[in-house]
């Protein structure tokens, strides 16, 4: 189904560790099986979980057990990340070290729940919201995290159909519909995804935001729509925009619902000013904010 994806070197990690020690399937990805096959001792205590090796030298992973088993599984992934790729003691490791560890990690657990190489085997559906079920379901993940993978694995797709020899081969009507521009004469509000080629997200780098005269004049807030896939931009279409920055004091977001702020834009820019710029980093962060609070009260 992707023919133009190229795996990461923290991919191709993943995938060398499961080929080795044959995880080949999704249900092979378990606590017990991994635990075994790596030589890992589990335990279970009401603390945040953790990694650590005895002076015997056994490595051992130590797991909340006030958690959900969903949740024990991804922590277990990100422990065996900081098990097997990281030297250092945290406590004591300058915090841009630490930093960089955890990032690292982070991409593994999503690298480790839904390997490409499984993922490849699979039909998905040529529906966007169906593949993404399916991916959950296959998996064993929430819809969310199945569609940050999707998404990555999309647009990793798409960055491999443009190299060098394959961008006149590729005749997609979607990707011809990024060249469209943006302009005022729309009748309800568009978002646009740019991708930076030089940024290490994964996802878009910024969300562009065009809006009608009519939302912007009638509504107080209005609801980004976080579970659709955007149309990409491209970087000259962006340089013909009249663009505005927003902050993040323009989003609210409250149980999963994420609003943009306009009456705050209407004031700080007047009616005039309709394309907004959004930081995927403040929408990610703005996000995982409202995540954990909803966490606390679970």
């Amino acid at each position: 189904m992707f023919i133009h994806y190229t795996k990461t070197h923290l991919e191709q990690f993943v995938e060398r560790l499961y080929i080795k020690h044959s995880i080949l399937q999704p249900e092979d990805i378990t606590i017990p099986r991994l635990s075994a096959e790596l030589d890992i001792h589990i335990d279970y205590a009401p603390i945040q979980s953790r990694a650590y090796e005895s002076k015997s030298g056994i490595r051992c992973v130590l797991l909340d057990n006030r958690t959900t088993p969903m949740k024990q599984r991804f922590d277990f992934l990100h422990e065996l990340c900081h098990m097997l790729r990281h030297a250092g003691n945290q406590m004591v490791l300058p915090i841009p070290f630490i930093k960089a560890q955890e990032e690292d990690a982070e991409k593994f657990v999503l690298y480790a729940t839904m390997p490409f190489f499984m993922l490849q085997s699979y039909s998905l559906s040529g529906n966007y919201n169906i593949a993404i079920q399916q991916i959950s379901k296959a998996f064993g993940v929430s819809r969310d995290m199945a569609k940050i993978r999707f998404d990555q694995i999309l647009r990793r797709e798409y960055e491999g159909e443009m190299l060098p020899g394959k961008r006149e081969e590729y005749h997609s009507p979607s990707i011809k519909a990024k060249h469209v521009e943006p302009n005022h004469n729309i009748d309800e509000p568009v978002i646009f995804a740019y991708y930076d080629p030089h940024s290490t997200l994964d996802g878009p780098d910024q969300l562009i935001v065009c809006l009608d005269h009519n939302t912007l004049s009638t509504q107080h807030e209005w609801i980004v729509p976080m579970e659709e896939r955007f149309e990409e931009i491209e970087l000259d279409a962006l340089k013909n925009l009249d663009l505005e920055s927003t902050s993040r004091g323009d989003l609210i977001c409250f149980d999963g619902e994420l609003t943009l702020q306009l009456h705050q834009l209407v004031y700080r820019y007047g009616w005039s000013k309709r394309n907004f710029v959004l930081q995927m980093r403040d929408v990610e962060q703005i996000l995982e904010a409202d995540r954990s609070t909803v966490r606390r009260f679970l």
